[in-house]
């Protein structure tokens, strides 16, 4: 097969946008930079939705304009690049300040970093480019986004995933916000792609859309359903005063003894004065001793919790000796009890990939390494009096389907995190709208406790119902409410994602060969009436 696609319009009914046909790559290239930065503003702390649809058109025109595969990859490049690069610049924030390697290598960390993430849309790009080539009869919008899909699917998953900034968390403040529940950020993200895809795949091919169409207007309706009569999924059972303690500890500070006895001594005594409280939630290692060590040390305070019938739950490193590994823990003690260990951990801040390999490479760089173990995959909930919490530590939350499998057994949601790691940067607001998802899609309420912030109880609704400002040692209390039942996404998971893609690529075929046949017939059909002029 020739590696060039047919001018102008092909049997299948492909056009190519003129204008960028014949444009030097280079400005390709800008623009495709440019649109990919544009949709960050998609995201918190921006909001503003439309912008990402616009990085997505761009997307999908440069691909529908490309003439060969490399041009595509290079196309998809450009937009991820854009994208990235500004999405998560966040993370030279934190190789910069704490790293110990200087601006210019923090600069290539991050630059590889991005590079990395962006491969995911490059793929994407020239897989699109290469579905159009074989499938003739599918729509090449649909084609596009299934591809992008299947590379943001793939980023979330491969090397324990980055799931950051997918395509569904731009909705946040639209009708489809409401489809959480149903089918979680994956059944948002097909959607948000998706329609993005149509307008650029109508005005560029002749394929018939009627298939992507009817799937776009179903979705949006039924978020606009939703929106005005919403469904009730799950039900209140009761409800807990809680009270969240943000010591606001600077990074740099945050491991040295004279801070770490100070800090607690703060975390001891914010505590004791709301015993009154059932809940009292401290940040992710807000205790910077391990476990077997304050353990001890905190007996007098977890009596006075006993006898107040209030539950603590806060983070503290724990080492196991015998098997000499080191675990970032979560522990609930008091009128509660349980030992959490965190199970995603964050590549290259809390473990090494290919230690072997990577290792010496970084201590070329001067890089501190981490070597915390991940925990067990199957790990029961912790205990409040009454009450389960599904527990979550700072990156786990990001992960949909971990939620997902605790949230059965679970009365409401709990996260603690350390986002001093990322400074003032958007990183932080980033990481709370994506737990605001989290508790959307479970039906459940989620308690955020953080170092320097944001600190926030948020509804089964996704609505923050308390915030604690940035920055700022506080305190912040008040009531959340537990729930049972489950969410249709719970129960199902991937499924309506599957389905709603499944369906509309039969229609898609279905139409298209329906109306590739109609056009045979019609050019048979003129030919005879020449033959017989």
């Amino acid at each position: 097969m020739s590696d060039r696609l047919p001018d102008l319009t092909t049997k299948a009914g492909r056009k190519r946008p003129s204008a960028l046909k014949n444009r030097s790559p280079y400005i390709v290239f800008i623009i495709g930079l440019l649109a990919g930065a544009l949709g960050v503003t998609s995201f918190a702390p921006f909001n503003f939705w439309p912008s990402y649809f616009v990085t997505l058109m761009v997307f999908a025109t440069l691909i529908l304009s490309s003439s060969t595969a490399k041009s595509a990859f290079l196309r998809g490049t450009s937009v991820g690049l854009g994208f990235f690069g500004a999405g998560v610049s966040w993370v030279f924030v934190s190789i910069d300040t704490y790293g110990q390697v200087g601006d210019l290598a923090s600069a290539l960390i991050t630059f590889l970093f991005v590079l990395v993430v962006t491969l995911f849309w490059s793929v994407s790009g020239w897989l699109s480019w290469r579905l159009i080539q074989r499938f003739k009869h599918i729509s090449p919008a649909l084609l596009i986004a299934f591809s992008l899909l299947l590379g943001e699917f793939a980023r979330s998953h491969l090397f324990t995933g980055f799931p950051w900034l997918l395509p569904g968390y731009a909705i946040q403040e639209t009708w489809l916000f409401e489809l959480l529940p149903i089918g979680g950020i994956w059944l948002t993200s097909a959607v948000v792609v998706l329609t993005a895809c149509l307008i650029p795949g109508r005005l560029f091919s002749n394929h018939n859309h009627i298939a992507l169409i009817m799937a776009v207007l179903f979705t949006w309706s039924a978020g606009l359903y939703l929106h005005y009569f919403p469904e009730k999924w799950v039900s209140q059972t009761g409800s807990i005063k809680t009270t969240l303690v943000q010591g606001n500890v600077p990074q740099e500070l945050k491991w040295q003894q004279s801070t770490a006895a100070s800090s607690l001594a703060y975390y001891e005594k914010a505590t004791r004065e709301h015993l009154d409280s059932d809940l009292v939630v401290w940040p992710e290692t807000a205790i910077t001793y391990f476990y077997h060590e304050v353990r001890p040390f905190l007996s007098p305070l977890r009596k006075q919790l006993a006898d107040t019938k209030t539950t603590l739950i806060t983070g503290v490193p724990d080492y196991q000796a015998d098997t000499k590994t080191y675990y970032n823990a979560m522990w609930a003690t008091g009128n509660g009890f349980g030992l959490y260990y965190k199970r995603h951990l964050v590549p290259f801040g809390e473990y090494i990939p290919l230690a072997s390999i990577v290792g010496p490479i970084l201590d070329i760089f001067g890089m501190p390494m981490s070597s915390f173990s991940p925990g067990d995959s199957n790990q029961p909930t912790l205990q409040v009096g009454e009450w389960a919490a599904a527990p979550f530590i700072c990156y786990e939350i990001v992960y949909p389907e971990q939620v997902r499998r605790f949230v059965r057994d679970s009365d409401f949601l709990i996260t603690i995190s350390n986002d001093a790691w990322f400074g003032a940067s958007i990183g932080p607001w980033q990481h709370l709208q994506i737990a605001r998802f989290r508790a959307k899609e479970s039906g459940r309420y989620l308690i955020r406790a953080t170092n320097t912030g944001v600190s926030a109880i948020i509804d089964q609704n996704g609505d923050i119902v308390a915030e604690a400002k940035q920055f700022k040692r506080t305190t912040l209390t008040a009531t959340v409410k537990t729930f049972s039942g489950i969410t249709p996404y719970v129960q199902w998971g991937y499924w309506p994602v599957l389905l709603l893609l499944l369906i509309t690529f039969i229609l898609s075929y279905s139409s298209n060969k329906a109306l590739s046949k109609k056009r045979i017939d019609e050019k048979k059909s003129l030919l005879k009436k020449r033959l017989y002029q």
